[in-house]
């Protein structure tokens, strides 16, 4: 590939224990190890490593089996994969990606959920998809909508990942003497079960649990297997190496039973996906499997007009008993760890290296946007030229 124009990806991740600090280890090592194939080096950083003026980025890459820390240049690219767990980390990825803007973003970010559902409803055929979807505006409102709901509601924070902080309430027949069961997971993604006698102290407990943050109401729906396992599938899209979406893999996301969740960050497990639909729907999952390929497919770009140029979604589907879609989330930021889990390896090695085909299309192309004006790329001399920091 010595034909093409060689750059610098640079993947800002969050802080998190290990050698080094870096949040998705293996999948970084994965991005390093592929950028050779699409003439690419990879600087691992995390936001609090770009210089003021953005001239210098503090970060790592692996280089002959070992992570090495160095000084660089600032990237071409900018591979976004912070997950914020405060408003601080948040923050200083803002400051981070203002520093460096005169490297090209791969990718620009979706909204929170209620942004996503805003966008979506407004089309006929996306909306057919969605879960009735609500704003929590407090306990009058909540107490009305459990009236109205046999099955209960399903309460999740707008911005929240993993399954954190979702509840389930429920109103109690009689014949269990009445009450509201609430049952979720904590921040910390354990689970939980509380029985109220009275609705009111039912209705306090979830008010105060929510606190602050901004929630969105939903149906209770039986997203469940045969085995009661709670469960849903991922489908992976990607843009490729030219610049288009495509379809990396799909997989089955399986709960514990009795679970609110399938996240694999709760505990869950993963199975391919025909198989799994086959099982449970007969021949029937051949048509389903069908549906939820087409209906991945149609949602990338209705998103990106909407939201501006994207790099990859990770879409969650849910299916009821009777083979119905339902869309439970889209992620401008996917897991990818599911294929690993099925033993997927094509879409394993895909998921990894289609950021590395799409961010060599962007750097060839040089622009951020189609039809925007190209933008100077760094040097790839400047890459070559980075110096390993000294230990301190």
């Amino acid at each position: 590939m010595r034909d093409l124009a060689a750059g610098c990806l640079g993947v800002m991740t969050g802080q998190r224990n290990g050698n080094p600090p870096i949040a998705e280890p293996a999948f970084c090592i994965d991005l390093c190890r592929a950028a050779p194939l699409y003439n690419l080096k990879i600087l691992v950083f995390h936001p609090e490593g770009v210089a003021a003026d953005g001239q210098s980025v503090n970060g790592f890459t692996w280089q002959d089996g070992e992570w090495q820390q160095l000084v660089s240049p600032p990237p071409d690219i900018v591979y976004n994969r912070c997950f914020y767990r405060s408003f601080k980390e948040r923050k200083e990825a803002a400051a981070a990606l203002s520093a460096l803007s005169r490297s090209l973003p791969w990718s620009r970010g979706l909204p929170d959920k209620w942004g996503v559902y805003e966008i979506l409803k407004h089309d006929r055929r996306a909306a057919a998809l969605l879960p009735e979807t609500r704003l929590y505006t407090g306990n009058r409102n909540l107490s009305t909508l459990l009236a109205e709901r046999e099955y209960g509601l399903f309460l999740k924070p707008k911005a929240g990942t993993h399954g954190k902080r979702t509840l389930h309430a429920k109103l109690l027949g009689s014949g269990s003497g009445g009450g509201i069961s609430v049952r979720g997971r904590d921040p910390g993604n354990e689970s939980f079960h509380y029985v109220f006698a009275a609705e009111d102290n039912a209705l306090k407990w979830i008010h105060d649990f929510i606190g602050s943050r901004r929630y969105i109401i939903q149906p209770y729906l039986h997203l469940t297997s045969s085995k009661g396992q709670p469960f849903d599938v991922r489908v992976l899209m990607q843009k490729n190496g030219h610049g288009a979406w495509s379809l990396t893999g799909m997989a089955v996301r399986l709960g514990n039973r009795g679970s609110l969740t399938s996240n694999l960050h709760g505990g869950g497990k993963a199975a391919a996906l025909l198989p799994f639909l086959l099982a449970e729907y007969g021949p029937a999952g051949r048509d389903i499997m069908e549906e939820l390929t087409t209906e991945a497919e149609y949602l990338p770009p209705l998103l990106e007009n909407a939201c501006g140029r994207l790099g990859e979604l990770g879409l969650d589907f849910g299916i009821d008993a009777g083979g119905r879609l339902y869309l439970l989330e889209a992620n401008s930021k996917p897991g990818r760890t599911v294929f690993q889990l099925t033993g997927d390896r094509r879409a394993a090695r895909l998921a990894a290296e289609n950021p590395l085909g799409y961010a060599r299309h962007l750097l060839l192309a040089g622009r951020l946007d189609a039809g925007s004006a190209r933008r100077p790329l760094t040097s790839l001399r400047r890459m070559i030229s980075m110096v390993p920091k000294e230990d301190s």
